[in-house]
């Protein structure tokens, strides 16, 4: 306890120390914001052109421009004089002073007030008798400039871009390098880019022609990266680091953000399993997965570790840009880091009039794939013949089937037993032609239920602007996300708002503040999307889903029937997240002490869940198939109460969450001639107090009132709730060092206390170390390696922790301490609440240690035309906590603590190529991305009895475990003649093999097949290597985005229920043993996992794994810049039409499920194709 005073006493100095900061900042700010608003407003430029119009049409004019109301006296001022003036571009204090002081008028700012003050007579002012100026603000006409742009060996270079600084009026350089343009004025200015050379600006002054010679841009070298803690210069920075801007995550219009990163980064593979409105996000593994635990990476929203709600429900608008740390570069994390980093950094305000943006997108969204299932034919077959293998000896099964289908009936040659198809060749021939639907339906299951299109949009205004004291960024979203079901109680909308401000106090005080607010409302119908798309997999093709009048059909079991349950007619299930989250700055630089910064920094974020769950009957209709109506010919439907149960019941739950953040840094920054020295240390403490409570209540009076006080008084009522608190404290820093940018050096450190573990190991030292060499600096490169024009070697080795333990979902805290949860036990004849110990405690347990080594090399060529990037990384993870169910079964009964009891390693490569170029008009970039993981245990807890070649050590393991554990498929038993040559004891699968029947490999060749003769794959369900193909070209105002993504080296069990259970896939129809067709390499369908094969161990056999490779046209957008003259009249000044898809096209061999799906029975809601129309207009 006296540690924790001690801890606690940094921050009581902190928040004692930060308050007068924090008042200095709020009465300053209040004091320099008239001085910050009036420069703004006479900073803002403008264009007039008056020709002998009254003073108040000038006011009125310059007023619409910028906002700024002209107040002034009619009395002192004379409005009606006329005057001239034709202004282009100028600052609006410049007009003023030059069109008021020829009047002897002066004016002051309030806000956005301009108050006009007549200046007392001097005997210097115009005549009051003089009704009519001309002022000297009036420009030359436009003139025309010829030039030539060269490159740095002066050949010319075609398509570069000319441009007039602050106007859309450019051209482009011919083949020759040759161009014109028409200029307003001599103050013109004119901005010279090219891909692969900088940026030049030249002035006009004086000429009539200009020559510019280009200069090869530095490249990667301007590039500025976000990474831990500050922004970096790209040639500066030694660890592992991958960038994507915010603009290219916006042209992947995803509702979920966490979608928009596949493909796009090497070494990040983002798995979306479902594509359900809500719950759409992908999950994110940086390098694979590293530990049998949590493998996530950690998350940080504007300097803010672990936000409330992660990155996956940010808008995409918001972003500008995202950083991933794959190496030692993610240690100054510490604790949270060893599945690496991913760093966000929202948009800021820049200097310069306000900006307005307003985004609007509308898209249609459906499965990218849904499962074929056999139609009622294909069905009613195989039931016949799954009944044949059941019932009739296999010797006979010929004779049989033929019987069968002729008449439906067989009588069997051993004992006389008639046997009666299940489905005659009558119902079959039925069921075929819909001659009568309301008996012999052919359901399609899958499409009476979904819809062709399901639509969702998005809204987004931003605006931005500033001056050098003052810059803002406000923004506002509002999503809006359908499902794929018809009358679909499912859907997502979100609501969102964000404010980032920046102020320049004086010389010595910088400050910022973040406010973001989301509102996530989830709503669904009383079952999700699992049970829904079970009940799809399963609906029979000859059952009516929907009766032929539009009635909801009969139940598949208790009440469900798609149709209905997709819908409200079952209650709702309402879902609503709201975050408030908001983060302030305050630096202060110290006078005297070159390069000596101290900044604080808070953020306080508040979350808050609701939910409400109301359940109602509901009723479906039956038909007995005898009865009908008056008419004799319309069937008499019966309608009856189908859910289990009767009565109204309402579920209400609330939680609520706070988390704080202060931190504090001491940073010093200097440059001593050619060394650069970059020093910080800093502290962290995080706290976290989370509270629930929910209720339950059924027998409710009436289905028209879901509030909690209607429901019954009686003994099924329900009340629960709790609360915990969680807390981290952290001591971090940084040294950088590099010399001429050559040579480079870098040290982190993080010491990290966490509550999850045992006090005596609650604290954690994680170091990393990173090099760099840039070989393109040292004279002998230069010299003799013209071509390459940035070439960079670097190292890193680095210590991460991992305190995020997670057993089946449950966070395991306090596992250390005998813990004990509430129960209850008879006393005296009545029920009374006791405790009882919920789990074992260890006491000796401590942190998972992540050692992560990485070499990269990275450089550019061709006059920065070509840029590459190559990575090697080798991470050992240490000391992995697990709870050792090998050697206690879970069928104790005791809930096991974390052990360190694992160890693992994970060894791969990254790359990323990419090229920019242009031919003419267009411009064109390429770039290919990969990243290859493969983990391999080392040591792990082992199930007992398993032989060498089957345990997990050696082998893989992902997110869902290790490596398969299988039996090896080895073929089929064509016949009985097959069988007879058999020499392998099957007797631990079946007690008699039949034909169509799967052989497996006796692997240890005992002559018998068992347990023993399993094998571990070297596969899991996740892929080893992912990456992508980026093109971007652009010809005049036309774009064109395209985004190839694929992976490779995963494996999917499938398995569907099957049977009289549910329907089967049609991929199942076209590939089994049947008598007509006995397949030597498909075996016969089962009813319900009826076979050795299909059911109990030996159904995990090699047969039902398929490879999940996949490549996909992931992202497509078309672009259309409207031209600015025809914008520029509506005030316009861009205009941006486009149209995209999302997941347009799937290459893969599976053809059953999508390649991405995580799930092997098709029971889960598939991910979506999107096609997106949308618009961006900026004013």
């Amino acid at each position: 306890m006296k540690q924790l005073r001690l801890v606690a006493l940094p921050f009581l100095a902190i928040r004692i120390g930060c308050m007068p900061i924090f008042l200095a900042f709020v009465f300053t700010s209040y004091a320099y914001s008239n001085s910050a608003d009036a420069q703004s407003i006479l900073d803002r430029l403008v264009s007039i052109s008056v020709e002998k119009g009254p003073l108040k049409e000038v006011f009125t004019d310059l007023k619409n421009q910028t906002g700024a109301r002209f107040v002034y006296s009619s009395k002192t001022i004379e409005a009606s004089r006329r005057v001239t003036i034709r202004v282009r571009n100028k600052k609006l204090g410049e007009v003023l002073d030059e069109l008021l002081s020829p009047l002897g008028i002066t004016y002051q700012i309030i806000k956005d007030r301009i108050i006009l003050i007549r200046i007392p007579d001097t005997g210097n002012n115009m005549s009051e008798t003089a009704h009519e100026i001309s002022l000297k603000l009036v420009t030359v006409a436009d003139r025309e400039i010829r030039g030539k742009v060269t490159d740095e060996k002066g050949l010319p270079l075609a398509g570069a871009s000319v441009l007039i600084k602050g106007s859309q009026t450019g051209t482009n350089t011919d083949m020759y390098g040759e161009f014109t343009i028409s200029v307003p004025d001599d103050e013109a200015v004119l901005v010279i880019s090219s891909i692969g050379y900088q940026t030049q600006e030249v002035h006009v002054a004086g000429k009539t022609t200009v020559n510019i010679a280009m200069i090869a841009s530095a490249g990667q070298l301007s590039d500025i990266v976000v990474v831990g803690y500050r922004t970096q210069k790209k040639v500066t920075v030694t660890g592992a680091v991958a960038q994507v801007k915010g603009s290219e995550l916006a042209k992947s219009p995803v509702v979920n953000l966490s979608n928009a990163l596949a493909g796009r980064l090497p070494g990040v593979t983002a798995i979306q399993n479902t594509g359900e409105p809500g719950y759409d996000g992908s999950t994110i593994r940086i390098r694979g997965s590293n530990t049998p635990n949590n493998s996530g990476a950690l998350i940080v929203i504007d300097g803010v570790p672990d936000r409330a709600g992660g990155l996956e429900r940010l808008n995409p608008a918001d972003i500008e840009s995202m950083s991933v740390l794959k190496d030692a570069a993610a240690a100054i994390y510490g604790a949270r880091a060893a599945n690496g980093v991913i760093l966000i950094t929202t948009k800021r305000g820049k200097s310069g009039k306000p900006m307005l943006t307003y985004d609007f997108n509308q898209g249609w969204s459906q499965p990218t794939r849904i499962p074929k299932m056999s139609d009622a034919v294909q069905y009613a077959t195989i039931v016949n013949e799954l009944f044949l293998f059941a019932e009739v000896p296999s010797d006979q099964w010929t004779q049989a089937w033929n019987a069968l289908k002729a008449n439906g009936i067989y009588t069997r040659t051993d004992n006389g037993a008639t046997i009666n198809a299940p489905y005659s060749p009558t119902d079959i021939q039925k069921h075929a032609d819909g001659s009568d639907i309301w008996r012999y339906p052919n359901t399609d299951w899958f499409k009476t239920t979904l819809k062709n299109w399901s639509p969702q949009q998005r809204h987004n205004m931003q605006i931005s602007g500033g001056s050098d004291a003052v810059r803002y960024l406000a923004s506002v979203g509002y999503n809006n996300q359908d499902a794929y079901y018809k009358n679909s109680a499912t859907g997502y909308k979100q609501y969102d708002m964000r404010l980032n401000l920046d102020a320049r106090i004086n010389k010595y005080v910088n400050t910022n503040l973040g406010i973001t607010a989301r509102e996530e409302y989830r709503f669904f119908p009383t079952v999700g999307a699992q049970p829904i798309f079970r009940m799809l997999m399963r609906g029979k093709p000859t059952e009516p889903e929907v009766w032929p009048n539009g009635l909801p059909g009969p139940d598949i079991e208790n009440g469900q029937n798609p149709i209905v349950i997709t819908t409200n007619q079952t209650g709702y299930d309402k879902d609503r997240r709201d975050y408030f989250q908001t983060n302030g700055r305050v630096e202060l630089t110290i006078p005297g002490v070159e390069g000596l910064k101290l900044t604080g920094f808070a953020a306080v974020d508040k979350y808050i869940r609701r939910t409400k769950k109301w359940e109602t009957p509901w009723y479906l209709y039956n038909w007995d198939k005898t009865s009908f109506e008056a008419d004799g010919i319309t069937p008499k439907l019966t309608r009856s109460v189908r859910s289990t149960f009767t009565d109204p019941r309402l579920t209400e739950g609330s939680e609520q969450q706070l988390n704080i953040n202060l931190s504090g840094f001491v940073n010093y920054d200097r440059n001593f001639g050619e060394h650069t020295l970059n020093l910080m240390a800093a502290v962290t403490r995080e706290t976290i107090s989370n509270e629930n409570f929910n209720a339950y209540r059924r027998n409710f009076i009436s289905t028209a009132i879901d509030q909690l006080n209607a429901g019954g008084e009686d003994a099924q009522k329900t009340n629960n709730g709790g609360a915990w608190e969680r807390a981290r404290l952290s001591y971090f820093g940084r040294v950088n060092y590099n010399f001429r940018e050559k040579y480079l050096a870098e040290f982190l450190w993080r010491y990290d206390g966490s509550y999850i573990f045992p006090e005596n190991d609650r604290f954690g030292f994680f170091p990393g170390v990173l090099l760099g060499w840039r070989l393109s600096e040292e004279k002998f490169f230069r010299d003799y390696v013209q071509f390459i024009d940035n070439l960079k070697l670097r190292a890193s080795w680095g210590q991460m922790g991992n305190d995020n333990i997670l057993f089946n979902g449950v966070l395991q805290e306090y596992r250390f301490l005998s813990t004990y949860g509430f129960n209850t036990y008879i006393i005296g004849n009545s029920q009374v609440k006791t405790l009882t110990e919920s789990g074992v405690p260890n006491p000796g347990y401590t942190w998972e240690v992540a050692n992560n080594a990485n070499i990269g090399l990275e450089g550019a060529a061709l006059n920065n035309r070509l840029s590459f990037e190559l990575d090697v990384f080798h991470n050992v993870r240490t000391k992995i906590l697990m709870a050792n169910e090998a050697q206690v079964p879970a069928t104790a009964g005791m809930q096991l603590p974390p052990e360190n009891l694992g160890k693992v390693k994970n060894r791969g490569f990254e790359f990323s190529v990419g090229y920019s170029d242009q031919i003419g008009e267009l411009r064109y970039n390429v770039r290919v991305n990969g990243g290859y993981a493969k983990n391999e245990v080392i040591r792990l807890p082992e199930s007992p009895g398993l032989k060498p070649h089957q345990l997990s050590k050696g082998h893989t393991f992902g997110t869902d475990g290790a490596a398969f554990l299988v039996y090896e498929y080895d073929g089929v038993f064509v016949d009985q003649a097959d069988i007879d040559k058999n020499q392998i004891d099957y007797s631990a699968a079946t007690n008699k093999l039949l034909p169509g029947d799967m052989k497996i490999k006796d692997v240890d060749g005992n002559g018998k097949i068992d347990a023993d003769d399993r094998v571990r794959l070297d596969k899991n369900r996740d892929p080893w290597f992912t990456g992508g193909l980026n093109i971007f070209l652009q010809y005049k105002n036309f774009d064109c985005s395209i985004l190839f993504q694929g992976a490779t080296g995963g494996l999917l069990y499938i398995g569907t229920e099957s049977g009289t259970i549910g329907n089967y896939l049609k991929w199942s129809y076209d590939n089994r043993w049947s008598v007509e067709n006995p397949s030597s390499t498909d075996p016969r369908l089962a009813n319900r996992g009826n076979t050795y094969y299909t059911g109990g161990g030996f159904g995990m056999n090699t047969y039902w794994l398929r490879s999940s490779n996949y490549l996909r046209l992931k992202n497509f957008e078309i672009g259309y810049n409207l031209p600015a003259p025809l914008t520029e009249r509506a005030a316009i000044s861009q205009l941006r039409l486009y149209v995209s898809g999302i997941n347009l096209f799937t290459f893969d061999k599976m053809k059953i499920w999508d390649p991405e799906s995580t799930s092997g029975n098709g029971q889960y809601y598939p991910q979506a194709r999107v096609l997106n129309v949308g618009a961006r207009v900026t004013f």
